[in-house]
């Protein structure tokens, strides 16, 4: 009876050892985050002058942070701890990173708005969750699928955000609203152009993890890859129809807009619908 009371306090200790580390790097990261997207959210409305080289900093203070949570938390020696917001503080890594390295040749800074908040909070609820999913034993092909499909769920979340943006001008240009959003927004055809270089670089992206992610489809009833595989097949579906629609007949501002956020919401549900039910609904790993 001791020993066991004893092997409980001794992995109640190594967990609350295990959060607060995680929280001295998510926390300030998070902090971070939110500074740079309240910044940015000042002056594209007017009231503070533009300081990029201050929100730029910010950003990647906070990636480099975000960075030692990954390396305290996920990497767990052998293993890579793949639990439900573990994969989405690692997505919302990589998509700080894309956002600081296009923000020096594409104008894509007021996206930080939208995204880096939510990088905070999805940050926060990682390090709070202490939840351990290890992924082991992982080929080099699988690790080739995980990154490719890693970096296309970024490409379109990245996509989404510019996808809400252009939506907005788009609307406020066709009732003749020309202050506020659009005095700092770069023109409609440049956000539409921004858009679809997003969108061709995500269907490149998650092409290539679909070729090489399925010989490892075994059983998809067994794997828990039924939802995961139909909802990622009819969102790459979606993006293809946009990128024809696109090419044949024009499509452009809303109508873009809202095929991009449907493929991208369908694509979201297809991994974090699935594994928020199994991980966190059914406590299944």
């Amino acid at each position: 009876m001791c020993d066991t009371a004893r092997l409980a306090s001794g992995s109640l200790r190594e967990n609350l050892i295990s959060v607060m580390t995680g929280f001295m790097f998510a926390a300030p990261a998070a902090g971070l985050y939110i500074f740079s997207a309240v910044r940015q959210w000042l002056t594209l409305r007017g009231e503070r002058p533009a300081n990029r080289g201050l929100v730029l900093s910010a950003a990647m203070i906070a990636s480099l942070l975000h960075l030692g949570y990954i390396g305290t938390d996920m990497l767990m020696g052998e293993t890579i701890n793949f639990a439900f917001f573990e994969v989405g503080s690692l997505i919302c890594w990589v998509i700080s990173l894309l956002l600081i390295f296009s923000s020096w040749r594409k104008p894509v800074d007021n996206l930080f708005i939208g995204l880096y908040p939510m990088a905070a909070v999805i940050l926060l609820l990682a390090a709070a969750s202490n939840q351990h999913v290890p992924l082991a034993n992982v080929s080099y092909g699988l690790a080739w699928h995980i990154l490719l499909a890693i970096l296309a769920y970024s490409v379109f979340t990245i996509a989404a955000v510019q996808a809400v943006l252009l939506y907005l001008q788009d609307r406020s240009l066709k009732r003749h609203q020309t202050r506020g959003l659009l005095q700092s927004l770069p023109p409609l055809q440049t956000m539409d152009l921004l858009l679809f270089e997003m969108i061709w670089l995500g269907m490149m992206l998650l092409s290539a993890a679909f070729v090489i992610g399925w010989p490892f489809v075994v059983d998809l009833q067994q794997q828990h890859l039924q939802h995961k595989v139909v909802l990622s097949l009819i969102g790459w579906a979606v993006f293809a129809v946009l990128l024809i629609g696109r090419y044949r007949y024009g499509w452009r501002g809303t109508v873009a807009s809202r095929w991009t956020l449907a493929g991208t919401g369908l694509l979201v549900l297809s991994y974090f619908g699935s594994q928020f039910v199994l991980q966190i609904l059914l406590q299944r790993y």
